[in-house]
């Protein structure tokens, strides 16, 4: 992958994961732990976006080179 692509990933994955967290701090927020909920949409935005790109980095590396072991069975042949 290259590196801006890898960056585009990388600023997705980061917004994804600060909706999500923020969200979920939101709601706990609104159900009256203030601090709780504030302390869980800043940590939670951060986390679930690095765990999102670190997941999806996986993901794509596993599925090339699965294709590239793929191609090179088809050109043994």
């Amino acid at each position: 992958m290259s590196g801006f692509r890898l960056f585009l990933l990388w600023i997705g994955c980061i917004i994804a994961g600060g909706i999500v967290g923020f969200a979920i701090g939101y709601i706990i927020w609104q159900l009256g732990f203030e601090l709780l909920g504030g302390a869980t949409a800043m940590i939670g935005s951060v986390a679930g976006g690095m765990v999102a790109f670190f997941g999806l980095y996986g993901w794509l590396e596993r599925r090339q080179d699965a294709r590239s072991r793929k191609n090179r069975g088809r050109s043994q042949v």
